[in-house]
């Protein structure tokens, strides 16, 4: 399978400097950037959530766990995962499991994690478990402007420190 039709034309349509790199398949985010030999911090991940308000995708190094009340305090939202059965439909044109973490690709309104601004170049599934796109920093920005970034997800060993109750 090739880069996904909607991202490759959502990548083309805004002119969009990137190029795709090819690695040993892969089903994890972590994975995938150890074996494209990436750091796992440039490698990010697509966490697609919804509420009664519609979908929301939620993008962020590989490494990190969404704080879903972070998320939630930001937006003002009761946002909850959703299903593999919602992510088919959201993402036909793409490998289960291989979602791109560039909602906008798609129509769908996207929060990323302002640990990104911290690495100069960025990497995300092509939609399928062989092929990355990567991209500047600055060229990713460019195609999130106008969507929410704030501070959504930390290192798991940290996320322990911020439960409450």
């Amino acid at each position: 399978m090739a880069i996904a039709q909607q991202l490759q034309s959502f990548l083309h349509e805004h002119h969009a400097d990137y190029e795709l790199v090819c690695h040993p398949y892969s089903e994890r985010s972590l994975d995938t950037a150890r074996s494209a030999c990436i750091p796992v911090k440039n490698m990010t991940k697509a966490v697609v959530l919804h509420d009664e308000q519609g979908y929301m995708m939620a993008i962020m190094p590989s490494m990190n766990k969404l704080m879903l009340r972070w998320i939630n305090a930001k937006l003002d939202r009761h946002l909850r995962l959703a299903t593999e059965k919602e992510l088919k439909k959201l993402f036909p044109d793409c490998d289960s499991g291989a979602v791109p973490a560039m909602g906008t690709a798609y129509g769908i309104s996207t929060c990323w994690d302002d640990e990104l601004n911290s690495v100069q170049d960025v990497y995300l599934e092509a939609g399928n478990h062989r092929e990355l796109v990567h991209m500047h920093r600055e060229q990713f920005k460019q195609l999130l402007q106008g969507q929410n970034h704030a501070a959504i997800s930390c290192d798991p060993e940290e996320s322990e420190a911020y439960k409450t109750g």
